[in-house]
């Protein structure tokens, strides 16, 4: 019994996180498909949806575009009190070693879902080249992350296989670490510094 309730209180916090993520991309103004953001978020493109109807029951509306080159578009940003900053990443990351296991793969779920938001809604959190480059190169290594699959990158015109393990923020760059296959250890890169194949 204890176990169904854990269960259905962590599907409804990754409904709840997802849905949080996917309304703090659409408060750039800019439309995105419903097959953009079910990429981005890594869910169906049918939960995309789910997630729209979810929030306008909250009374937070999404305006739709129909036709070919329709999509999602947010135009009324922070009518709403919920919001992640680079300070509760850093409170999250600052728990995890003191969590059990199981406790410890939830939250760094929640964590990398979080990280997300921070990103997408923070574009002062971005330095350095195109905004949108870094957010692609975020998406790329975080579907790597979460499958658990190698990348290859070129790094100071050296081309490296990494396998990615977390994203993290310093100074207002987006590193990323992983065990690069390459070099034989474990590596952090700047996203601004890698180009990925």
């Amino acid at each position: 019994m204890l176990y169904l309730l854990y269960k259905e209180m962590s599907d409804f916090m990754s409904k709840l996180g997802n849905t949080l993520a996917m309304l703090k991309i659409l408060e750039t103004g800019r439309k995105y498909t419903v097959n953009e953001l079910a990429e981005i978020i890594e869910v169906s493109p049918r939960m995309i949806k789910t997630y729209k109807a979810d929030l306008e029951k909250a009374g937070i509306y999404i305006d739709t575009i129909n036709g070919v080159y329709g999509g999602y578009v947010y135009n009324h940003k922070n009518n709403y009190d919920v919001s992640f900053s680079i300070h509760d990443v850093n409170c999250l990351e600052k728990i995890l070693p003191l969590l059990d296991l199981k406790d410890k793969n939830n939250i760094e779920q929640l964590l990398e879902k979080i990280k997300t938001i921070v990103i997408y809604s923070d574009t002062t959190l971005i330095k350095g080249e195109n905004t949108e480059e870094i957010k692609k190169k975020y998406n790329i290594v975080s579907k790597a992350l979460k499958n658990n699959f190698d990348i290859e990158i070129q790094y100071k015109n050296k081309i490296k296989l990494i396998t990615p393990h977390n994203f993290s923020f310093y100074k207002d760059y987006i590193y990323v670490t992983g065990y690069s296959k390459t070099d034989k250890d474990l590596r952090t890169y700047n996203l601004n510094e890698i180009n990925i194949k």
